[in-house]
């Protein structure tokens, strides 16, 4: 009887063990997955963000500061995007080429020859929708991080998450 009462336990531990286990796997596939939307956004903002500064460019060469700021910013997110997942290196330069981003649609709304040109309307429009489609696909990663991370340290699947080696994941702010 003792020996059965003890299988019974073992089988139900596993179990409980097991299903705390695809939680976490589950949770942790999730953020990646909207990562990858974040992702996909941020590859649209990069492609954008140089045309919108070749059109910006030629209107007005004297407004160098915005266009080198630009390039550095482009240049430090093609790095930091060839490491594999989110990271905080990969957020800097993400943030990076954002604020230089803004100043470069600032500059280019302050030029009326520029907001007369439909080309330059249609970049800076474009743009403006880049970034609030990034705003939304990062609450949503934020939100599955946060997710994943309170099932990570809450008892009693913080006990498979450290057994199992479940990393935290890093937030993606602005």
């Amino acid at each position: 009887m003792t020996a059965i009462i003890a299988i019974v336990a073992a089988v139900v531990v596993l179990g409980a063990i097991a299903l705390l286990f695809n939680r976490l796997v589950g949770l942790r596939n999730k953020t990646r997955y909207t990562w990858s939307d974040c992702e996909a956004v941020l590859a649209r903002r990069a492609q954008a963000i140089p045309r919108l500064a070749s059109v910006v460019e030629g209107a007005m060469a004297h407004e160098r500061g915005a266009f080198e700021a630009v390039a550095a910013a482009r240049a430090g997110t093609t790095a930091a995007a060839a490491s594999e997942g989110p990271s905080e290196e990969r957020f800097e330069a993400e943030r990076q080429l954002g604020t230089a981003g803004a100043g470069l649609v600032a500059v280019a709304e302050a030029y009326p020859q520029l907001r007369a040109q439909e080309a330059a309307l249609e970049l800076i429009a474009a743009l403006k929708d880049v970034e609030g489609d990034l705003r939304r696909a990062r609450m949503v990663y934020n939100r599955t991080v946060q997710t994943y991370e309170d099932a990570r340290q809450t008892f009693p699947s913080s006990l498979v998450a450290n057994a199992f080696r479940f990393g935290p994941l890093p937030y993606f702010t602005d």
